[in-house]
């Protein structure tokens, strides 16, 4: 299906783009603050996720690294390329910090499972109707209930699944893989030692 040979790119320009703008908020003349900068901050990630400079592109070195990134790394890039993009956040920082404890919580545990230090295979509960499913549901559910912000990306992982997007057909596959471990991590430490020092420090100097 035409849809699977191109989902898996997005991951890829969404990463370079959320970089490219970071770099650039990094400096005093090149911040995109206007809708042209912005425009073309996102034609330049374009052009270097995918013009073959080496014969491959940065794309598609990306995805021999990994060939099947998750929703939840794309839902991830998505929520913090956002606000630079424009000037609006997708999730507060209580509901960023909730949704990568999840992702590190899910990935700990799916990984511990595969290394054999837990004696279940969590990873098999994946590829057919299990608990999991009837969890994931539930959750899910209880989400739309309270009307959280988080209820949407639990929603598209079950839509997604269903319409087999992702070349894999366990359904953790959709939800997570080891860049949204890592990614997530940090986005805790940042989230709960590094903003928080920033905030203080500037407490203080008032």
């Amino acid at each position: 299906m035409v849809i699977k040979e191109y989902f898996q790119l997005l991951f890829p320009f969404l990463l370079v783009a959320w970089l490219v703008f970071r770099v650039a908020s990094a400096t005093t003349w090149l911040q995109p603050t206007t809708s042209l900068m912005k425009i073309l901050a996102l034609a330049l990630a374009a052009v270097v996720t995918f013009y073959p400079f080496t014969g491959l592109s940065l794309a598609e070195y990306l995805l021999s690294l990994n060939p099947n990134y998750s929703l939840g790394s794309l839902a991830l890039m998505v929520i913090l390329l956002w606000p630079p993009v424009t000037g609006k956040v997708l999730l507060s920082d209580r509901h960023l910090y909730e949704f990568c404890l999840w992702n590190v919580a899910v990935s700990l545990a799916l990984y511990l499972s595969s290394l054999g230090l837990v004696a279940y295979d969590a990873y098999a509960l994946g590829y057919n109707f299990s608990i999991c499913f009837v969890i994931m549901a539930v959750i899910t559910i209880i989400l739309v209930w309270r009307s959280h912000p988080l209820s949407y990306i639990f929603l598209v992982y079950i839509i997604a699944f269903n319409l087999k997007i992702l070349p894999s057909n366990n359904f953790f596959d959709y939800i997570t893989d080891g860049f949204l471990l890592v990614l997530s991590f940090v986005s805790i430490i940042y989230l709960t030692i590094i903003r928080k020092s920033w905030e203080l420090n500037t407490v203080i100097r008032k």
